[in-house]
């Protein structure tokens, strides 16, 4: 017996099309006012190339998707939809999927697209040039894939995987890219040129500009589910976004994670729709098991957490908005997220005491203390430009505890290299996807991972949460997987080998007179308001029609 899903495309087509047969009376409005071309806040601090092998981050990686589609991609409740696959099988034993293409879809240069670039796609990504750039990091458990037909693609696995779905088709799943272009290509990671944006997505990439971080796409007048309801959107690098929306300038900001004045926030109130959603988004304070003591030590790491006012820092940098990070590592709307885990209030007494214990003391009437054998002690942190009010924060809240911190403070690319590499002591990272499936857990954390990302936490080695991980990963039954999530959470708050922070709400005004399709995508952080394509295409803020399934 099989599961099949699929979704109702003869009410997803009308949406795609921008017509009101499925309630989008939005979408008729904006689309009845001429061509709709919607302006967000950039930003200049670098995304890289915008193909699926060069793009840096979330923002970067968003930007490919309007050009280069996957199997599936999320609807505004952030689960996985048909897309490039029109419906799909799963097989009794979860190990065999089998994705039914769209039909006649073509490339952007007008060639066929057919299963066999989609298998082209997942080899290049596995086994071909694509391996070494790591965007396919985390599907290892994929046996083959095969083309049973033109428009028929069957996915086997090692075993069932739980995040299946969302690895290789959410929206940063695996791209399919043609064949035709890509199969000369042995360097992905810096293969430019107007052929390497060739996708079969709702937008091209009309011009863009590195060096500023500017973008402007427009609509793919061939797209097989229709012309997008949005027909241009503009990526515009503002210095402040809030200005920019009040002046007319954007359609759509966001203060990030920065503060945001409350007499402001009471003005745009008045004028722009206000959407808000539970964070996804963190600032962590990571440390380097592998960089000997006293960072490999866990009471040194407890010492550091009791030590950090993270309430305090979550007032002064955002406001007050949003909640201290669990030390489990998933979002406060997580449902896989355990509220039961160590937590580590602000005790600066506590963290003198753990502290003391360790032998990291102070002599009289000295400002620091200093290691066990008498030696001075200076605590290095490391943090990109973006986050050095946070660095400054931990700065001053261990300087009260008597630890001696010094900040090397650099810029984003360099900051993510050296925490890719290990080259820190303790770091600053700030990233997203705490929303998103848990097996990003793995990733940042089980030994087996071999992850190149900043996010890949240096030294954590723990056998009891790799047997955790490695079963959860094969458990298909929710509640039973949920039971092991908790458990590799609790590991995870005690061994503590990063803290997050804390992870501010996520506050955008948009204009709701000029789209009325704006919401959020959750487990998509930096798809933020009105980034999901689905959306755009569509132009209706609706959850795409439920999958059924027999």
């Amino acid at each position: 017996m099989t599961r099949r899903y699929v979704t109702a495309f003869a009410c997803a087509a009308v949406l795609a099309l921008g017509l009101t047969a499925c309630g989008s009376s939005g979408a008729k409005k904006a689309s009845g006012a001429g061509p709709l071309t919607l302006r967000f806040a950039g930003s200049s601090q670098g995304a890289g190339y915008p193909t699926p092998f060069a793009a840096i981050r979330g923002p970067g990686q968003l930007l490919t998707t309007f050009m280069f589609d996957t199997l599936a991609f999320p609807d505004v409740t952030g689960q996985p939809k048909p897309w490039l696959a029109q419906s799909w099988q799963e097989s009794a034993d979860g190990k065999t999927w089998t994705f039914q293409l769209h039909p006649k879809v073509t490339w952007q240069d007008g060639k066929p697209l057919t299963s066999a670039d989609v298998v082209f796609s997942f080899n290049y990504d596995l086994h071909g040039p694509g391996e070494a750039t790591g965007v396919a990091q985390g599907i290892n458990y994929i046996r083959n894939v095969t083309a049973t037909g033109p428009d028929t693609v069957v996915i086997k696995l090692k075993a069932p995987e739980a995040s299946f779905l969302s690895d290789i088709a959410g929206a940063f799943g695996v791209a399919i890219i043609p064949q035709h272009i890509w199969a000369a290509v042995s360097d992905p990671a810096h293969f430019q040129g107007p052929q390497s944006l060739i996708g079969s997505g709702p937008y091209r990439l009309k011009t863009f500009d590195l060096s500023t971080g500017s973008y402007d796409f427009v609509a793919n007048d061939g797209f097989y589910l229709g012309r997008p309801t949005v027909q241009q959107f503009q990526i515009i690098p503002e210095n402040n976004p809030l200005v920019a929306l009040q002046q007319g300038q954007l359609t759509s900001a966001s203060t990030s994670n920065g503060v945001f004045p409350q007499a402001e926030f009471n003005l745009l109130s008045k004028s722009f729709k206000l959407l808000t959603a539970p964070g996804e988004f963190n600032e962590a304070l990571f440390f380097n098991l592998a960089g000997g003591s006293p960072y490999n030590q866990v009471d040194f790491r407890h010492a550091v957490a009791y030590a950090l006012n993270r309430q305090d820092m979550l007032d002064r940098l955002a406001d007050g908005r949003g909640v201290p990070g669990s030390a489990g590592g998933l979002g406060p709307d997580n449902p896989y997220l355990d509220n039961n885990v160590a937590s580590y209030p602000y005790d600066p007494a506590k963290a003198k005491a753990l502290l003391d214990q360790l032998g990291i003391k102070a002599a009289a009437g000295a400002t620091f203390r200093t290691s066990p054998d008498g030696a001075s002690l200076t605590i290095p942190l490391l943090a990109s430009a973006a986050d050095i009010q946070q660095a400054q924060l931990v700065q001053q809240y261990l300087r009260a505890v008597g630890l001696n911190v010094q900040i090397t403070s650099v810029d984003q690319p360099t900051s993510d290299a050296a925490d890719a590499s290990g080259h820190y002591k303790m770091a600053i990272v700030h990233f997203g996807g705490l929303g998103s499936d848990p097996s990003g857990l793995i990733q940042r954390f089980a030994s087996s991972s071999k992850s190149k990302s900043f996010t890949r936490v240096t030294g954590y080695h723990d056998p009891a949460f790799d047997k955790l991980a490695a079963e959860q990963a094969t458990t298909v039954d929710v509640a039973h997987r949920k039971q092991l999530v908790d458990q590799m959470q609790v590991l995870l708050a005690n061994d503590l080998p990063e803290l997050p922070l804390y992870i501010p709400e996520q506050i955008t005004f948009v204009n709701a007179k000029v789209f009325h399709g704006w919401a959020y995508t959750p487990a998509c952080p930096p798809c933020g308001a009105g980034m999901n394509k689905r959306m755009l295409v569509s132009g209706s803020a609706a959850p795409a029609p439920s999958n059924s399934s027999t």
